[in-house]
């Protein structure tokens, strides 16, 4: 399954303020490959993530189309293709999770409903530690809560993975292991987006096979890394040699 947004802009509008955080943003993740997005902070890296897993806040106000295998799909048909088939890693990992049940026992459960993968095989592909299982979410380390909530995303085998920061606060070695299981996991057939600053994973290491920066809501650029090591953009030139 290839999914795509086309010519989306995104405007949150709330009491206090109102900006339009994505103006006309396409953005493709095709079947079988990782696409990584990029940017600097406010750059609407998060929100084009959420916006393709149909998971905008309620005070965000949006225009444009999602493409499933090419056909445009609207706001309700995208909401019931997506149980089961999308899985989704939020920004901050423990609102994946209800705050007063252990992060095992809502695995546990989410591993009966779906009936795909198993919790161990999920945990290890996110290199969750299983001695954690006992936690509730809040009590969890910011690394230890986003690994969970990518055990989470996997247990029903999606066809399209989107995670934002799986491997924000981790150590090289455990980061290493989180991207080559999404390495894997793309391989597999599956369409994976993943909101990243690690460049040098993503292109020293060939983790992505696609990238695409954003800068102040807007596509700047996007291509292979090879596409991109040739643009003559400063912004895309710098950003490609540092992490943030």
């Amino acid at each position: 399954m290839t999914v795509e947004l086309c010519c989306l802009t995104v405007r949150v509008d709330t009491a206090r303020w109102s900006e339009t955080v994505l103006t006309e943003v396409d953005l493709v993740v095709p079947a079988g490959q990782i696409t990584a997005v990029l940017g600097g902070p406010g750059a609407g890296k998060s929100m084009a993530a959420s916006a393709l897993a149909g998971r905008l806040p309620a005070a965000a106000q949006s225009r444009g189309q999602v493409l499933v295998d090419g056909v445009a799909v609207d706001g309700q048909q995208w909401a019931a293709l997506r149980e089961g088939v999308v899985g989704y890693v939020p920004q901050e990992g423990v609102t994946a999770f209800d705050s007063g049940k252990t992060v095992g026992v809502q695995l546990r459960a989410l591993e009966r409903r779906h009936r795909a993968w198993s919790v161990e095989r999920a945990c290890a592909a996110a290199q969750y530690p299983a001695e954690a299982s006992d936690l509730l979410p809040h009590q969890h380390s910011g690394g230890q809560i986003q690994r969970a909530a990518l055990a989470a995303a996997l247990l029903p085998a999606p066809r399209v993975l989107i995670a934002d920061g799986p491997t924000n606060s981790l150590d090289r070695a455990t980061a290493y292991g989180v991207w080559r299981s999404l390495r894997d996991y793309a391989d597999s057939g599956a369409a994976v987006l993943v909101v990243s600053n690690e460049v040098q994973m993503l292109t020293h290491g060939r983790v992505a096979d696609r990238m695409v920066i954003l800068h102040a809501g807007r596509v700047l650029a996007a291509g292979t890394t090879a596409e991109l090591g040739k643009s003559t953009d400063t912004f895309v030139r710098t950003l490609l040699r540092s992490s943030f």
